[in-house]
């Protein structure tokens, strides 16, 4: 299969949040400070538009930078290392309470998606 083939099959899996159509295209770009391009959406039927942002909707900062906080904190780093380790990479730094919010925010999220997962393990010999 394409490549393009996998991001049209993304792209007609969304729908409208207010009229919850399918019938929708694509409408420009949004810029960003922090994470570049975003695609708008508009729909054809109630001419809404919208972004698609998988669940890092009004969040200022990339999302490689709060998925990396995540797995350094999980690997034992305290907040206030994370923080000092994204001062030497990224010029705009986090707080260690920032960094704090997201894993809260995100530990939830992440919690609800592993409790419905359904794991095939193979027999110990």
């Amino acid at each position: 299969m394409k490549p393009n083939n996998i991001k049209e099959k993304k792209y007609k899996k969304l729908c409208c949040p207010s009229c919850k159509s399918k019938n929708i295209k694509k409408n420009g770009r949004r810029k960003t400070q922090n994470r570049g391009l975003i695609q708008r959406y508009k729909c054809k039927d109630c001419e809404y538009r919208f972004t698609n942002d998988g669940g890092f909707f009004r969040m200022r900062n990339h999302p490689n930078k709060i998925t990396c906080a995540l797995d350094l904190f999980y690997r034992g780093v305290s907040t206030r290392k994370v923080q000092e380790h994204f001062q030497a990479f990224y010029p705009e730094n986090s707080s260690h309470k920032s960094i704090y919010k997201w894993i809260i925010k995100y530990s939830k999220i992440i919690s609800k998606f592993t409790d419905d997962l359904k794991l095939q393990v193979g027999k110990e010999l």
